[in-house]
């Protein structure tokens, strides 16, 4: 799957259209890039889905075709990084002093059975 964001208007805004094949988004973006050089007046394209843009090729700020088997995988790259960061950052609080002298301060956790102090006051 591929997903083609135009971004146009005079307060910017998107637009997604979805195609299933490779083919089908290379050529609505050929069809963008052509309609931009020459400045041509509107550009129509179809995605696979059954949605229809026709922009004014003169309003359009941007646009970008993503794979989106490719950007999920960024995805979860980025969310392992992010645990590994966390993980990495909860090691190092264990053994910084300050830290382990706020936590001294602050004393044994209170628990109650019934979830919280005076919850029925």
């Amino acid at each position: 799957m591929h997903l083609l964001t135009i971004v146009f208007g005079p307060s910017p805004t998107p637009w997604a259209l979805l195609f299933e094949k490779t083919e089908a988004a290379d050529r609505a973006l050929i069809d963008l890039k052509t309609a931009k050089a020459a400045n041509a007046g509107t550009v129509d394209i179809v995605d696979d889905f059954g949605q229809r843009a026709i922009i004014e090729v003169q309003t359009i700020h941007g646009f970008m075709l993503e794979d989106m088997e490719q950007s999920k995988l960024a995805h979860i790259e980025r969310g392992l990084h992010q645990a590994r960061t966390q993980a990495r950052a909860n090691q190092m609080a264990q053994g910084d002093p300050v830290l382990k002298n706020a936590a001294m301060m602050q004393g044994p956790a209170m628990l109650s059975p019934m979830g919280g102090p005076n919850r029925f006051s």
